[in-house]
This record gives structure tokens, C-alpha cells and sequence, in this order.
């Protein structure tokens, strides 16, 4: 009897959640390639926009890299300070700046504005030069 394989897309939703970090589309298809896992590099983005659009990742945008994913914890946190360097989030206290945006939105002429905020810095592991990337690899 022949064993089936696994399908590139489940794959790539394995290898999102072996890391509560958030990582780009490469460094998670380095990652199935580190084991051999055959996977192109385009179904991994397809796959991501499709886990995105459903909501069960979370995305930000790095300065330089683009997207970062990670699986949705169970528990919407809000908003992240994400390293830079190795993708590590630390939750941030919620203030409810949504009155201010829309202020500010209105005075500018827009309207139906969508908030989004991201901290982005470096986490003292980077800074040290010992990231939390190189535990998980």
C-alpha cells in the first residue's frame, strides 16, 4: 500500500505552527526546504493569503521584509512591538485610539478608515546578537 503525502498547503500550516513568532513567506519556505519538505515558494504565499483572508493568522508588515505571519492565538492580544530581526512579538497594552483616528480622519477629508497600528524595534536578544530566530531554526 502507498502512503499518501501530506498536501503542500497542510505542510505549510505544520510548519506556521512549530513558531509563535511571526515570519515572512521565505524564512517558512527555507524552513520546509531545511526539511526537505517539497513545497514551491508560491503556494506558500497562496497558502498564507488564504490562511490570512480566513483569519487564522495573524499578519504585520516589516519595514524592508513586507508580510510577517503567525498562527492566531486563542485570544485576540492587539497590538504587537515585533523585532525586526527575529520576529518576536510582545504584546502591547490596548489603549483605544479609534475616537482619535476618526477625528483626525475627518478633519483630512477621509472617511471609512481602517486603524492599523505596528511597532516594529529590535528585542535585546538581536541587539545582543543572539535572536530568538536562531532557537527555532
Amino acid at each position: 500500500m502507498r502512503t499518501r503525502r501530506s498536501s503542500p498547503r497542510s505542510q505549510v500550516q505544520r510548519e506556521l505552527a512549530t513558531s509563535e513568532r511571526f515570519r515572512t513567506a521565505n524564512e517558512i519556505y527555507l524552513a520546509l526546504a531545511d526539511r526537505k519538505q517539497r513545497v514551491s515558494l508560491s503556494t506558500v504565499y497562496r497558502t498564507l493569503t488564504m490562511l490570512a483572508g480566513s483569519g487564522s493568522v495573524e499578519v504585520v508588515q516589516l519595514p524592508g521584509t513586507g508580510q510577517a505571519y503567525r498562527p492566531r492565538p486563542p485570544e485576540p492580544a492587539g497590538p504587537y512591538l515585533v523585532c525586526v530581526g527575529c520576529g518576536t512579538a510582545a504584546t502591547v497594552p490596548a489603549i483605544d485610539l479609534a475616537p482619535w483616528f476618526r477625528a483626525v480622519a475627518t478633519q483630512q477629508g477621509f472617511s471609512d478608515i481602517e486603524p492599523r497600528v505596528e511597532l516594529w524595534g529590535r528585542c535585546t536578544g538581536c541587539r545582543q546578537g543572539v535572536s530568538e530566530n536562531d532557537s527555532h531554526v
